[in-house]
């Protein structure tokens, strides 16, 4: 509920006690929502933000060799890229005039339905073609770490990163709670070299009507066994960057970036909800750890793609939640490029030994292999 509150024409905006926490719901327009979580509670001036995006109806072709669905969505090609930060839609509004997707004066954690997503709740009917097609429907959203703009994963406090983890279980369960919708993805892009067309410290949930492949791949091999209990027991010591009595960082010793990192709570759960507030910030003690550990390997921020890898649909039971980073770099001057047959084949072609990798991350001298 808001109020009249200032004559720049913000209103007032009080979260309410939700989960365990605070959370605010703002409607945005043509369907859209803004949620801000926060610790304790909290009131926000709210201003009116930037407005909906037109065009671009989305949809899924399947491909006639793999049956793979591929997203078409035209408004994509419009998004915003690489603003000057006094104009990043991720920022705080301060006042009524420098628009953002996030119109409040200042937050914690924010999430909201992206402007230019790949897929849409109520997404139109596909072209007719020579393939098999069907609606993009799903849901695309923004998460906004923190309103500082130079924040990142290695910066933002611990607890901070535990309020993180928080929203995504919420907001993931809520997802999940559609019918319609068989796998939810929270990730993360960043760096320049990868593409990432914003600065601000960010990551995306995608909310899939279907279950990706390699998804359904690796969800299936939980049904036969979990490779991933006791690996507090199992692994060698040299590969270790951290645990605690919930969860263990790791470089896996099957890696298929330079220095990959995994993130494996004890226990087998099926997603961030399952795992309890405690677990979740022992979660958050470990991704905050392993993204110093990437940033301090070439004293440079290190470009990744990172998820978390959540049960699909009919799979909660078996499935062992874990979190993946991918970082970009193999060495502080070379990128990890995917060539021809990574791209083509999924053989993936490693230059660093993991057990090298773990000793750089861990601060050791030398590279090996």
């Amino acid at each position: 509920m808001t109020d009249p509150l200032h004559e720049d024409g913000a209103t007032a905006i009080t979260a309410v006690a939700a989960d365990g926490l605070y959370r605010a719901t703002v409607p945005r327009g043509e369907g859209r929502r803004l949620y801000l979580f926060s610790r304790l509670a909290r009131s926000y001036r709210l201003f009116d933000g930037l407005p909906s995006v037109t065009g671009g109806s989305a949809h899924f072709r399947q491909h006639p060799l793999t049956g793979e669905w591929i997203s078409y969505s035209g408004v994509r090609q419009g998004r915003t890229f690489l603003p000057q930060t006094a104009e990043c839609p991720l920022c705080a509004m301060t006042s009524g005039e420098l628009k953002t997707d996030i119109p409040v004066d200042d937050y914690e954690v924010a999430i909201f339905t992206n402007r230019f997503a790949a897929l849409t709740e109520e997404a139109s009917l596909p072209p007719d073609m020579m393939l098999g097609t069907r609606p993009g429907t799903g849901i695309c959203e923004v998460v906004s770490y923190s309103a500082d703009h130079q924040a990142s994963l290695s910066t933002i406090e611990p607890d901070r990163v535990a309020l993180l983890l928080d929203a995504l279980a919420i907001r993931c369960t809520e997802l999940m709670a559609n019918a319609d919708i068989a796998y939810v993805m929270p990730f993360e892009n960043r760096g320049r070299e990868i593409g990432v067309t914003l600065d601000h410290p960010h990551g995306q949930i995608y909310a899939l009507p279907h279950i990706p492949d390699r998804i359904k791949k690796a969800a299936d091999a939980f049904r036969t066994d979990d490779p991933l209990a006791g690996l507090s027991q199992r692994l060698p010591e040299q590969l270790v960057l951290a645990k605690n009595k919930s969860g263990i960082a790791f470089v896996p010793p099957w890696a298929r970036y330079p220095f990959e990192i995994w993130i494996v709570p004890h226990q087998q759960v099926a997603d961030l909800a399952a795992l309890g507030a405690e677990a979740r910030a022992d979660m958050a003690a470990l991704v905050s750890i392993a993204a110093g550990k990437l940033d301090a390997a070439f004293d440079a921020p290190m470009p990744y793609t990172f998820a978390w890898q959540m049960a699909p649909r009919g799979y909660a039971d078996e499935f062992h939640l874990h979190a993946v980073f991918q970082p970009l770099k193999r060495a502080a001057d070379k990128m990890k490029y995917l060539a021809s047959v990574e791209q083509f084949t999924g053989f993936f072609l490693v230059d660093l030994l993991p057990e090298a990798a773990a000793d750089i991350l861990n601060g050791q001298d030398g590279q090996r292999g």
